[in-house]
Protein backbone atom coordinates (compact mmCIF):
# COMPACT_ATOMS: atom_id res chain seq x y z
CA UNK A 1 0.00 0.00 0.00
CA UNK A 2 0.88 3.25 -0.92
CA UNK A 3 -0.67 4.67 2.63
CA UNK A 4 -3.51 6.31 1.00
CA UNK A 5 -6.66 4.30 2.32
CA UNK A 6 -10.35 5.34 1.60
CA UNK A 7 -11.69 6.14 5.00
CA UNK A 8 -15.81 6.58 5.38
CA UNK A 9 -15.40 7.30 8.71
CA UNK A 10 -16.33 11.37 8.30
CA UNK A 11 -18.53 10.75 5.28
CA UNK A 12 -22.01 11.73 6.03
CA UNK A 13 -25.09 11.31 3.83
CA UNK A 14 -27.74 14.42 5.09
CA UNK A 15 -30.97 13.56 4.85
CA UNK A 16 -32.49 17.31 4.02
CA UNK A 17 -30.97 17.16 0.58
CA UNK A 18 -31.93 13.36 -0.38
CA UNK A 19 -34.92 13.37 -2.63
CA UNK A 20 -37.16 9.99 -2.40
CA UNK A 21 -36.90 6.97 -4.11
CA UNK A 22 -38.80 6.48 -7.09
CA UNK A 23 -39.14 3.71 -9.90
CA UNK A 24 -40.12 2.23 -13.11
CA UNK A 25 -40.68 -0.85 -14.50
CA UNK A 26 -38.52 -1.59 -18.33
CA UNK A 27 -39.87 -2.95 -21.53
CA UNK A 28 -38.22 -5.99 -20.51
CA UNK A 29 -40.02 -5.84 -16.87
CA UNK A 30 -37.30 -4.87 -14.48
CA UNK A 31 -38.21 -2.71 -12.04
CA UNK A 32 -35.31 0.03 -11.69
CA UNK A 33 -35.17 3.00 -8.93
CA UNK A 34 -34.07 6.51 -9.22
CA UNK A 35 -34.16 9.69 -7.40
CA UNK A 36 -35.14 13.02 -9.17
CA UNK A 37 -34.24 16.41 -8.31
CA UNK A 38 -36.43 19.10 -9.62
CA UNK A 39 -34.91 22.74 -11.43
CA UNK A 40 -36.27 25.34 -13.12
CA UNK A 41 -34.53 24.00 -16.44
CA UNK A 42 -35.42 21.81 -19.72
CA UNK A 43 -31.72 20.57 -19.27
CA UNK A 44 -31.24 17.16 -17.70
CA UNK A 45 -28.20 15.44 -15.76
CA UNK A 46 -28.27 12.21 -15.42
CA UNK A 47 -25.69 11.64 -12.75
CA UNK A 48 -24.75 7.94 -11.93
CA UNK A 49 -22.79 6.25 -8.58
CA UNK A 50 -20.41 4.38 -7.99
CA UNK A 51 -19.67 0.93 -6.63
CA UNK A 52 -21.18 -0.45 -3.30
CA UNK A 53 -23.75 1.95 -2.59
CA UNK A 54 -26.59 3.60 -4.49
CA UNK A 55 -28.06 6.67 -5.79
CA UNK A 56 -28.21 8.16 -2.41
CA UNK A 57 -24.61 9.05 -1.59
CA UNK A 58 -24.86 11.57 -4.56
CA UNK A 59 -27.37 13.70 -3.00
CA UNK A 60 -25.35 16.74 -1.83
CA UNK A 61 -24.16 16.96 -5.52
CA UNK A 62 -27.49 16.32 -7.46
CA UNK A 63 -28.50 18.68 -5.26
CA UNK A 64 -26.35 21.40 -5.93
CA UNK A 65 -26.91 21.03 -9.67
CA UNK A 66 -30.43 21.33 -9.44
CA UNK A 67 -31.22 24.08 -6.83
CA UNK A 68 -27.83 26.30 -8.50
CA UNK A 69 -29.91 26.15 -12.26
CA UNK A 70 -28.02 24.55 -14.35
CA UNK A 71 -30.33 21.73 -14.76
CA UNK A 72 -33.16 18.97 -13.30
CA UNK A 73 -30.87 16.00 -11.95
CA UNK A 74 -31.52 12.06 -12.25
CA UNK A 75 -29.66 10.10 -9.88
CA UNK A 76 -30.08 6.13 -11.06
CA UNK A 77 -29.41 3.24 -9.11
CA UNK A 78 -27.65 0.90 -11.68
CA UNK A 79 -29.16 -2.58 -12.04
CA UNK A 80 -28.57 -5.01 -8.95
CA UNK A 81 -28.84 -1.87 -6.90
CA UNK A 82 -32.07 -0.07 -5.26
CA UNK A 83 -34.88 -1.81 -6.04
CA UNK A 84 -33.41 -4.45 -8.32
CA UNK A 85 -30.69 -5.46 -5.47
CA UNK A 86 -32.05 -9.18 -6.47
CA UNK A 87 -31.86 -8.57 -9.80
CA UNK A 88 -28.77 -10.91 -11.33
CA UNK A 89 -25.25 -8.91 -12.10
CA UNK A 90 -24.60 -11.62 -14.54
CA UNK A 91 -25.90 -9.57 -17.75
CA UNK A 92 -25.17 -8.72 -21.53
CA UNK A 93 -22.53 -6.13 -22.37
CA UNK A 94 -24.92 -3.85 -23.38
CA UNK A 95 -27.67 -3.81 -20.64
CA UNK A 96 -26.47 -1.05 -18.75
CA UNK A 97 -27.00 1.44 -22.04
CA UNK A 98 -30.38 -0.05 -22.80
CA UNK A 99 -31.29 0.32 -18.93
CA UNK A 100 -30.24 4.13 -19.58
CA UNK A 101 -32.20 4.47 -22.65
CA UNK A 102 -35.25 3.15 -20.26
CA UNK A 103 -34.93 5.69 -18.00
CA UNK A 104 -34.61 8.47 -20.62
CA UNK A 105 -38.04 7.17 -22.02
CA UNK A 106 -39.52 7.86 -18.67
CA UNK A 107 -37.91 10.96 -17.78
CA UNK A 108 -39.06 12.37 -21.20
CA UNK A 109 -42.75 11.35 -20.72
CA UNK A 110 -42.80 12.95 -18.10
CA UNK A 111 -40.69 16.21 -18.06
CA UNK A 112 -39.87 18.97 -20.87
CA UNK A 113 -36.02 17.68 -21.83
CA UNK A 114 -34.23 19.90 -24.10
CA UNK A 115 -30.79 18.65 -23.42
CA UNK A 116 -29.32 16.07 -21.47
CA UNK A 117 -25.78 15.77 -19.91
CA UNK A 118 -24.16 12.48 -18.93
CA UNK A 119 -22.57 12.37 -15.91
CA UNK A 120 -21.44 9.73 -13.45
CA UNK A 121 -18.59 9.45 -10.27
CA UNK A 122 -16.09 6.47 -10.05
CA UNK A 123 -17.67 3.31 -11.97
CA UNK A 124 -20.39 5.76 -12.93
CA UNK A 125 -17.99 8.00 -14.67
CA UNK A 126 -16.57 5.20 -16.06
CA UNK A 127 -19.75 4.03 -17.62
CA UNK A 128 -20.01 7.80 -18.71
CA UNK A 129 -16.74 7.58 -20.70
CA UNK A 130 -18.47 4.10 -21.92
CA UNK A 131 -21.70 5.61 -23.41
CA UNK A 132 -19.51 8.59 -24.75
CA UNK A 133 -17.65 6.65 -27.10
CA UNK A 134 -21.11 4.21 -27.90
CA UNK A 135 -23.52 4.65 -30.53
CA UNK A 136 -25.70 6.74 -27.91
CA UNK A 137 -23.69 9.74 -27.47
CA UNK A 138 -25.41 11.52 -30.21
CA UNK A 139 -28.32 11.44 -27.14
CA UNK A 140 -26.48 13.69 -24.91
CA UNK A 141 -24.65 17.35 -25.27
CA UNK A 142 -22.26 16.37 -22.69
CA UNK A 143 -20.65 14.39 -20.78
CA UNK A 144 -18.62 14.40 -17.27
CA UNK A 145 -16.78 11.86 -15.66
CA UNK A 146 -15.74 11.95 -11.99
CA UNK A 147 -12.43 9.86 -10.69
CA UNK A 148 -13.76 7.60 -13.50
CA UNK A 149 -12.69 3.63 -13.14
CA UNK A 150 -11.06 2.95 -16.04
CA UNK A 151 -9.91 -0.53 -17.06
CA UNK A 152 -7.14 -1.92 -15.04
CA UNK A 153 -4.87 -2.03 -18.07
CA UNK A 154 -4.47 2.09 -18.03
CA UNK A 155 -2.52 1.65 -14.54
CA UNK A 156 -5.13 4.38 -13.66
CA UNK A 157 -5.29 3.32 -9.79
CA UNK A 158 -3.57 4.23 -6.80
CA UNK A 159 -1.81 0.39 -5.22
CA UNK A 160 -4.29 -1.63 -3.51
CA UNK A 161 -7.64 0.72 -5.00
CA UNK A 162 -7.38 2.46 -1.76
CA UNK A 163 -8.17 -0.47 0.26
CA UNK A 164 -11.64 -0.24 -1.38
CA UNK A 165 -11.93 -2.79 -3.67
CA UNK A 166 -10.01 -6.39 -4.17
CA UNK A 167 -10.13 -7.83 -7.73
CA UNK A 168 -10.81 -11.94 -7.58
CA UNK A 169 -11.40 -14.25 -10.52
CA UNK A 170 -14.64 -13.20 -11.31
CA UNK A 171 -15.05 -9.51 -10.71
CA UNK A 172 -14.33 -7.95 -7.58
CA UNK A 173 -15.06 -7.36 -3.92
CA UNK A 174 -16.29 -4.25 -2.14
CA UNK A 175 -14.27 -4.07 1.13
CA UNK A 176 -16.75 -1.93 2.96
CA UNK A 177 -16.55 -2.05 6.56
CA UNK A 178 -19.13 -4.09 8.53
CA UNK A 179 -19.95 -0.96 10.92
CA UNK A 180 -20.99 1.20 7.86
CA UNK A 181 -23.51 -1.99 6.35
CA UNK A 182 -27.06 -1.23 5.89
CA UNK A 183 -27.75 -4.71 4.58
CA UNK A 184 -28.84 -2.39 0.85
CA UNK A 185 -25.23 -2.26 -0.67
CA UNK A 186 -23.89 -4.20 -3.77
CA UNK A 187 -20.70 -6.17 -2.40
CA UNK A 188 -19.37 -8.14 -5.47
CA UNK A 189 -19.18 -7.40 -8.80
CA UNK A 190 -19.03 -9.90 -11.51
CA UNK A 191 -17.09 -9.86 -14.49
CA UNK A 192 -19.77 -9.79 -16.67
CA UNK A 193 -21.19 -7.03 -14.98
CA UNK A 194 -18.13 -5.15 -15.25
CA UNK A 195 -17.78 -5.48 -18.89
CA UNK A 196 -20.96 -3.87 -19.62
CA UNK A 197 -20.10 -0.55 -17.16
CA UNK A 198 -16.17 -0.23 -17.70
CA UNK A 199 -15.05 1.97 -20.99
CA UNK A 200 -13.42 -0.29 -23.45
CA UNK A 201 -9.67 -0.91 -23.35
CA UNK A 202 -9.55 1.39 -26.59
CA UNK A 203 -11.63 3.96 -25.29
CA UNK A 204 -8.76 6.91 -24.95
CA UNK A 205 -8.24 6.06 -28.99
CA UNK A 206 -12.15 6.61 -29.59
CA UNK A 207 -12.25 9.78 -27.28
CA UNK A 208 -9.77 11.19 -29.54
CA UNK A 209 -10.96 9.97 -32.96
CA UNK A 210 -14.56 10.68 -31.69
CA UNK A 211 -14.12 14.41 -30.08
CA UNK A 212 -17.47 13.85 -27.84
CA UNK A 213 -17.35 16.59 -25.47
CA UNK A 214 -16.00 15.13 -22.43
CA UNK A 215 -14.91 16.74 -18.81
CA UNK A 216 -13.14 14.60 -16.19
CA UNK A 217 -12.79 15.82 -12.57
CA UNK A 218 -10.66 13.96 -10.32
CA UNK A 219 -9.16 15.28 -6.77
CA UNK A 220 -5.75 15.50 -5.82
CA UNK A 221 -6.10 13.17 -2.40
CA UNK A 222 -7.82 10.71 -4.15
CA UNK A 223 -6.93 7.33 -2.70
CA UNK A 224 -9.13 5.17 -5.61
CA UNK A 225 -7.83 6.63 -8.77
CA UNK A 226 -4.46 7.95 -9.76
CA UNK A 227 -4.92 12.34 -10.63
CA UNK A 228 -1.82 12.21 -12.04
CA UNK A 229 -2.34 9.50 -14.47
CA UNK A 230 -5.86 10.50 -15.02
CA UNK A 231 -4.43 14.24 -16.12
CA UNK A 232 -1.51 12.04 -18.38
CA UNK A 233 -4.24 10.32 -20.05
CA UNK A 234 -6.85 12.67 -20.80
CA UNK A 235 -4.26 15.39 -21.86
CA UNK A 236 -2.69 13.38 -24.03
CA UNK A 237 -5.97 13.83 -26.24
CA UNK A 238 -7.07 17.11 -25.68
CA UNK A 239 -10.02 16.07 -23.17
CA UNK A 240 -10.24 18.75 -20.88
CA UNK A 241 -9.23 17.27 -17.16
CA UNK A 242 -9.43 19.34 -13.81
CA UNK A 243 -7.53 17.67 -10.61
CA UNK A 244 -9.29 19.37 -7.63
CA UNK A 245 -7.68 20.36 -4.85
CA UNK A 246 -8.25 19.50 -1.51
CA UNK A 247 -10.75 16.93 -2.39
CA UNK A 248 -10.30 12.70 -2.23
CA UNK A 249 -12.43 10.46 -3.53
CA UNK A 250 -15.64 10.90 -1.97
CA UNK A 251 -15.75 14.50 -0.98
CA UNK A 252 -15.19 15.33 -4.79
CA UNK A 253 -19.12 14.96 -4.47
CA UNK A 254 -19.96 15.45 -1.28
CA UNK A 255 -17.87 19.04 -1.18
CA UNK A 256 -17.93 19.81 -4.94
CA UNK A 257 -18.27 23.56 -4.54
CA UNK A 258 -14.80 24.35 -5.50
CA UNK A 259 -16.02 23.00 -8.67
CA UNK A 260 -19.40 23.42 -9.38
CA UNK A 261 -19.25 26.48 -11.85
CA UNK A 262 -17.22 24.10 -14.39
CA UNK A 263 -19.29 20.98 -14.23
Amino acid sequence: MNGKTLDLRSFKIPLGKLALQESFRTRQGDSLSYRFYPAWSEDLIVLYHGVGSDSRYMCVLASLLASSGMGMVVTPDFRCHGVSRALTDSISSSQLEIDLEELLIHIKMQKAVSRVTLAGHSLGGGFALRVAVSDLRNQFAKFVALAPYLPPSFEAFQEGYGGWIVPDEDGFHVQMPEIFRTGQEKLHYSSQYLQAVTPPEDVIERLRRLKPPVKVFTGALDEVVNASRHLELFNSIGVAVEIVEKRNHLTLVSNPDSFIAHF
